[in-house]
C-alpha cells in the first residue's frame, strides 16, 4: 500500500529497514531529513533555492525543508542568468548550488516526534520549460503532488511491480522527473537510483533485477541499433516518455530494440499529468489519468483534476479533438500561431510539412521577434540532407526545403533563416526551449570555414553576419564588432585548430586597426608555438586586428 507523501517522515509509519536506494535504508534517509530540517531552521528563512544531483540527498533536503516550514524553489539549471534571477528574489541557496548550505553528515538521528506534513501549507516552486516563452514559476502544494503520485501508482504500479527499481535519464529538478523518479518510488516503497543516466552505455549495465526507466524523447530517439540491448530488455518492466511528442520512428525503435512500447505521458508543469498512451507508432488517442476530467471548448483542451490548485476548469493552449471512448487527440499548440502581415500562420503546420521531408531527421520552426517577425528553422539533416549540405552548402539545402514547402504554406510564411545542426539543443528534462532555439540564430561567433589546419599554422574564413550576438547594442546607430570579441574568437579558433589548453595569461602586441561591421567576410590567420598563439583578422579592407596571446605554461 502506498504511503501518503505527508506521512513519509513519520518514523512509526515507514519501515526503517526498507531500502530507499541501494545501500541506503529509510532509517538513514529519515536521519538525513532531520539534519536538513535542522539546517533550514537555523536559517530563519521562508524560501530557498534547492538543487542536488544526488536524488536521495535531494529528497531528504526536500522533506527537511517542509518539516522546517520552508518552501523549496527548484531551478531547472544552474546557468548564471538563472542564478541571478533567483538571487533577485532573495532566495538562499542550498545543496549543490554555488555557496549553497548543506546539512551536516550524520550527526542527526531519527526524530520520532516529526509530525505529519500539512498538504496545503507545504509546497514547492517549479519552473516551466520555456518551450513557449520565458520559464514561469509555478507553485505546487503537497496535496497536488500527492494526488499525482496516487494517479501514477494506480495506473502504472501494476505494470512496474513492487520489486522494480526506478532509473531515469531526466532530472528530478522538473515536475516529470520529480514525480516519477523521486516521489512515486518514495511513496510506493520502491527503490530508486540516486543519479540519472547520462549515456546509453549505462543502460546496458542495468539488470538483471527488474527496472523501470523514466526517459524522454530526446534520449529515446537516439538509441544505437548496434548496441546489445538484451540485458536491458530482459529486465525492463516499463519505460516512460514525457516532455514532448515521441516521434513515430523512435517509438517503433524502442519496441523493436527493447521488446515493449514506451508509455507516453502528457501534461505540463502547470497542469500536472493529464493523460497517457502507448508510444508504439500507432498515434493512439490519449487516455486521461484517474481523476482527470477534460473537455474541448472552442477547439482547445480544458482540464479539471486534483493536480490543479483549484476545482475550476483550466484552459490549456493545446488544440484537441474528441476521439470518442472518453479519449482525445492533440492537434498542436494554439500559441504556435503567429500573425504575419495580418495572416494567421501555424508554426506547427510548417514544422509538420518539413518533418515529412526526407532531407531532415528533426526540425523546429520558431518565430524570431524584432521590427518584423521572421520565421526560422533549426533542423538536424538526415543522411541525404547532410550529403547535400556537404556537397552544395547551406543555401542549396535551404532552397530544396523551401521548394518542399511550396504549395503547403502561404508564401509570406516561408522561413527566412535556416540553421542546420548535429543535434537540437535540449535541457535537463529533454525539452527544446524557445530561448535555446532563438540562441541558435544569435551565435557568439560564425561557423569557421577552415582553409588550412596543420601543426603550428591554421587559416579560416568567418562571415560576420548581422545576427551575431556580439553586434547587439554595440552600437544601435551603427553596429561594430567589439575588439574583445575578436580576442575571444582567436582563443576559440586556437583551441579548435591546435587544441590549445590552459588559461589565457596575458595579451601582447594587440592592434585594432579597422572596424568590423556586419556582413564582412573575415580571414583569421593563426600560428602556434608552445604557450603562444598569434592571430590576425583581415578582410578585403585590410587588417582589422592582430596580436599574441600567452597561455599557461608559456615562458617569456
Amino acid at each position: 500500500m502506498r504511503i501518503p507523501l505527508s506521512h513519509l517522515t513519520i518514523a512509526d509509519v515507514v519501515d526503517t529497514d526498507a531500502l530507499v536506494s541501494p545501500g541506503i535504508d529509510r532509517g538513514h534517509w529519515l536521519a538525513r531529513v532531520v539534519a536538513w530540517r535542522d539546517a533550514f531552521i537555523t536559517l530563519a528563512v521562508r524560501d530557498i533555492a534547492l538543487a542536488c544531483d544526488d536524488g536521495v540527498e535531494f529528497s531528504a533536503a526536500l522533506f527537511g525543508a517542509w518539516q522546517a516550514g520552508v518552501t523549496p524553489w527548484l531551478p531547472g539549471d544552474a546557468l548564471p542568468a538563472t542564478l541571478e534571477r533567483l538571487r533577485e528574489r532573495g532566495l538562499v541557496f542550498a545543496g549543490d548550488l554555488p555557496d549553497g548550505i548543506r546539512a551536516y553528515e550524520s550527526v542527526a538521528t531519527i526524530d520520532a516526534e516529526m509530525p505529519a506534513l500539512d498538504p496545503e501549507a507545504c509546497g514547492l516552486v517549479l519552473f516551466t520549460s520555456g518551450s513557449t516563452g520565458d520559464p514561469a514559476a509555478i507553485r505546487k502544494s503537497l496535496r497536488q503532488l500527492d494526488a499525482e503520485v496516487d494517479a501514477l501508482d494506480a495506473v502504472f504500479g501494476p505494470l512496474a511491480g513492487d520489486d522494480a527499481m526506478i532509473h531515469g535519464t531526466v532530472s528530478h529538478q522538473h515536475i516529470y522527473g520529480l514525480l516519477f523518479r523521486i516521489l512515486w518510488p518514495l511513496s510506493s516503497r520502491r527503490t530508486f537510483a540516486p543519479t540519472r543516466i547520462a549515456y546509453n552505455e549505462q543502460l546496458t549495465t542495468l539488470g538483471p533485477s527488474p527496472i523501470v526507466l523514466v526517459a524522454s524523447p530526446a534520449h529515446l530517439k537516439r538509441l544505437p541499433e548496434t548496441q546489445d540491448w538484451q540485458p536491458l530488455s530482459s529486465a525492463l518492466r516499463v519505460v516512460f516518455s514525457s516532455g514532448g511528442p515521441l516521434p513515430v520512428d523512435a517509438g517503433l525503435a524502442v519496441k523493436r530494440l527493447w521488446g515493449q512500447a514506451a508509455i507516453e505521458v502528457f501534461g505540463s508543469t502547470e497542469t500536472g499529468g493529464i493523460a497517457w498512451r502507448r508510444g508504439d507508432g500507432s498515434r493512439a488517442p490519449w487516455q486521461p489519468l484517474p481523476g482527470v476530467e477534460w473537455r474541448v471548448q472552442d477547439g482547445l483542451l480544458d482540464v479539471r483534476s486534483p493536480h490543479l490548485p483549484s476545482t475550476e476548469w483550466w484552459s490549456t493552449s493545446d488544440r484537441a479533438h474528441d476521439a470518442g471512448d472518453s479519449r482525445f487527440e492533440l492537434l498542436g499548440r494554439a500559441d504556435r500561431i503567429v500573425k504575419l502581415e495580418e495572416r494567421r500562420i501555424s508554426l506547427d503546420a510548417i514544422q509538420a510539412r518539413l518533418q515529412d521531408s526526407a532531407l531532415l531527421d528533426e526540425v523546429r520552426v520558431v518565430a524570431l521577434p524584432g521590427h518584423r517577425i521572421l520565421l526560422a528553422v533549426a533542423a538536424v539533416p538526415s543522411a541525404d540532407g547532410q550529403a547535400l549540405l556537404d556537397a552544395d552548402g547551406r543555401p542549396a539545402l535551404a532552397a530544396m526545403l523551401r521548394t518542399w514547402l511550396d504549395g503547403h504554406c502561404d508564401p509570406i510564411a516561408l522561413p527566412r533563416r535556416w540553421r542546420f545542426v548535429a543535434a537540437l539543443p535540449v535541457d535537463a528534462r529533454g525539452k527544446t526551449g524557445e530561448r535555446d532555439l532563438a540562441a541558435l540564430f544569435r551565435p557568439l561567433m560564425p561557423e569557421p570555414d577552415w582553409q588550412l589546419r596543420e601543426a603550428g599554422k591554421a587559416s579560416a574564413t568567418l562571415l560576420a553576419t548581422a545576427e551575431l550576438a556580439a553586434f547587439e547594442g554595440h552600437f544601435p546607430q551603427a553596429a561594430i564588432l567589439p575588439g574583445v570579441v575578436m580576442i575571444d574568437w582567436a582563443v576559440r579558433l586556437g583551441r579548435d585548430a591546435f587544441g590549445v589548453a590552459g588559461d589565457l595569461q596575458c595579451m601582447e602586441a594587440l592592434k585594432f586597426q579597422q572596424l568590423v561591421r556586419p556582413g564582412m567576410l573575415l580571414t583569421a590567420d593563426l600560428d602556434w608555438s608552445p604557450g603562444l598563439l598569434g592571430f590576425r583578422f583581415t578582410s578585403a579592407q585590410g587588417v582589422h586586428a592582430s596580436g599574441r596571446l600567452r597561455f599557461d605554461g608559456a615562458t617569456a
